[in-house]
């Protein structure tokens, strides 16, 4: 049996080597089509929170190309009066101006692009994000439905064996204890049947309520899995290549890298420039002028330019943090992927013992060689280890559809096509 078990998996993972040539696993055939799930998740409130974030990382990158220097326009208008002269109108046009050097203009642009840099990443992570929830809910989903044909199965055998002992008990040729221990059996399958289907009920309503219209009436079957034909290990550096997580935490500490050096900068602070024209004594007296100003920088400049250079410091720690944690978690997604594989793979050769041990029990049974106990408790274990089945396929297809989802196989939408 187990010799059989191998080769059918090694037949399906070829028949599925030409198809999955390009990104390296296969697609899951219970999933809906990519332009339903890319529809869905553009329309949750993950993506919508995290587009206006960019709106305004947008806004915030043309505020620091345009910088807060700005024109001032001053006019004034007074009268004189001069003992023995008499009245005379005057005014004064004064047109100033800061001057931003081009260091601190090319920090301010450095420091724009990264921060509306991160807020791209910020949208195609927020996808990713819920890609993930969708995809957990999905399995959830598909699951519960599938342990529910099992409990099904279970309800239908222990009906029939109830009835077989109940007509058996009206001719006394079986004790009515054999008949209440098929009863208790079949009671408990019910109450296992109505557990799952709440089960299957929780989940198709989340999938409803967050994604309204991408759940068929139906649920798909929950095909077996198929080992990706990229080698296990090779998928973390993908993982690690194509992490927005990463990406953004970059862009982060480069935007406040840039904000620290402009901080510094500023401790020499920018001149103003001004010019201006005047009449004076009702015309008699006419004249411009040109000023400069500098301000003196105080202790509050030092104090910003350091805190500025902490969060900066900060930034780029977190930066390598978030690094390390992406290749722990694509080593943790191949890690599930590999146990889950190999778990499926155990327990659907126990599910076949299983179903053979059982056989045998209820062939001994019809003969009179073994009791009913038996063959419940045989039973028991059977639909027990097709449970457990069911449990090790939906969590090896899980496994493997995270792995997918992190190394940006599925669900790209506006991310480069290189990947």
């Amino acid at each position: 049996m187990k010799a059989i078990l191998l080769a059918a998996a090694a037949g399906l993972v070829l028949a599925s080597a030409a198809t999955a040539a390009d990104t390296g696993w296969t697609r899951p055939d219970f999933l809906p089509s990519d332009a339903l799930i890319l529809s869905a998740l553009e329309g949750s409130p993950e993506l919508a929170e995290a587009r206006a974030f960019q709106r305004g990382a947008e806004a915030e990158q043309r505020g620091l190309a345009a910088g807060p220097y700005e024109t001032t326009i001053g006019l004034s208008s007074d009268r004189r009066r001069v003992r023995g002269e008499g009245d005379f109108a005057e005014w004064s046009l004064q047109v100033s101006r800061p001057l931003r050097s081009p260091g601190k203009r090319n920090l301010d642009l450095a420091a724009g692009a990264s921060g509306a840099l991160a807020a791209r990443d910020s949208v195609d992570d927020a996808r990713h994000q819920a890609s993930l929830r969708l995809a957990g809910l999905w399995i959830e989903w598909l699951e519960a439905e599938a342990r529910i044909t099992v409990d099904r199965d279970e309800i239908a055998v222990e009906q029939k064996e109830v009835a077989a002992l109940r007509r058996r008990v009206e001719l006394r040729d079986a004790a009515l204890l054999e008949l209440e221990l098929a009863q208790a059996a079949l009671a408990r399958a019910h109450a296992t049947l109505a557990e799952t289907q709440g089960r299957a009920e929780a989940a198709r309503s989340a999938l409803d309520m967050l994604y309204p219209g991408l759940p068929p009436a139906q649920a798909p079957s929950l095909s077996e899995p198929v080992a990706p034909t990229r080698a296990l290990d090779d998928w973390i550096p993908v993982v690690v290549a194509r992490s927005h997580e990463i990406t953004i935490a970059k862009a982060l500490a480069d935007r406040d890298g840039a904000l620290a050096r402009r901080a510094k900068l500023d401790q020499r602070p920018d001149p103003t420039l001004a010019l201006r024209v005047f009449n004076e004594r009702g015309g008699a007296e006419t004249g411009a002028g040109f000023t400069v100003s500098i301000p003196f920088g105080g202790g509050g400049r030092s104090a910003t330019a350091e805190r500025q250079a902490a969060s900066a410091s900060a930034a780029e720690a977190r930066y390598r943090m978030v690094a390390r944690n992406v290749e722990a978690e694509g080593r943790n997604d191949v890690a599930k992927a590999r146990s889950g594989l190999t778990a499926w793979a155990r327990s659907r050769e126990a599910a076949a013992a299983a179903a053979q041990a059982t056989d045998r029990v209820q062939r001994a049974y019809g003969l009179g060689e073994r009791d009913l106990t038996d063959l419940l408790a045989a039973r028991r274990q059977l639909f027990d280890a097709r449970r457990t089945e069911v449990s090790a396929r939906a969590a090896a297809q899980g496994a493997l559809l995270r792995l997918a989802l992190d190394a940006h196989e599925l669900w790209l939408s506006e991310e480069e096509a290189s990947q």
